[in-house]
């Protein structure tokens, strides 16, 4: 995978309004793009639509050549996933926040990475951590969700992955760094690359990050940060 960091930590700051209640985003060459969430919301009921349609000739092309319906079926699910991805992407994110203990925040992770993956992961947190953080508990899910599809099952008993729960600069930062086995690292894929980046933004929506970063043995290392309050 690579290592990979925000986009954001590359981008020199510009101070610009956003039209119509716009949201303002960056892209990687500095420059800006308006995003009116009406036009977001209209994209997506137009393309809900169309998929409502497509399904209905999928469903009914069945009916006359089954066998041949299947990859057709499957690859249209696909779009429709990866283009939810996208929209997740662009969206505007409202986020419902309240507080929770820095040990639940670790225990969602590691219950998201086992139920998609099937793989146990073993929390030490031998280090207490005090405090908890200000986050949406919905949308961090998602974004662990997404996380933990970038891995897949491996047929080898015992494997694990191992997470660490930590406070560092004098307790503002929860830090979860999880190790990662190789048999465990997926292929990478434009949706896996997609899956990745709206997890990304989801946690820097809640003024968080989250880094990766191959190990010479053919592991990897994962970095979740996100703020501490008292």
């Amino acid at each position: 995978m690579g290592t990979r960091t925000s986009e954001l930590a590359e981008l020199q700051p510009m101070n610009v309004e956003s039209a119509d209640g716009g949201v303002a985003a960056t892209e990687p060459t500095g420059q800006i793009v308006v995003i009116r969430p009406d036009v977001v919301d209209t994209v997506g009921h137009v393309l809900g639509n169309l998929f409502q349609r497509i399904y209905h000739l999928v469903d009914r092309a069945e009916l006359a050549a089954p066998a041949e319906v299947g990859d057709l079926n499957k690859n249209v699910r696909r779009l429709e996933d990866f283009l939810q991805l996208v929209m997740d992407y662009i969206s505007p994110v409202p986020l419902v926040l309240e507080y929770v203990p820095a040990t639940e925040v670790a225990q969602s992770l590691a219950r998201q990475v086992s139920d998609t993956v099937g793989c146990a992961v073993r929390v030490d947190a031998r280090v207490a951590v005090d405090g908890r953080s200000l986050v949406d508990p919905g949308r961090l899910a998602r974004a662990f969700r997404l996380l933990a599809r970038q891995l897949e099952a491996s047929a080898e008993s015992g494997v694990a992955i191992e997470l660490k729960v930590a406070g560092r600069a004098a307790g503002r930062t929860l830090s979860l760094k999880a190790r990662v086995p190789g048999q465990l690292k997926a292929q990478r894929s434009s949706d896996a690359e997609m899956e990745w980046a709206v997890a990304e933004r989801l946690i820097e929506l809640h003024g968080g990050g989250v880094r990766c970063q191959d190990l010479p043995n053919g592991d990897a290392t994962w970095e979740i940060s996100l703020p501490l309050q008292p």
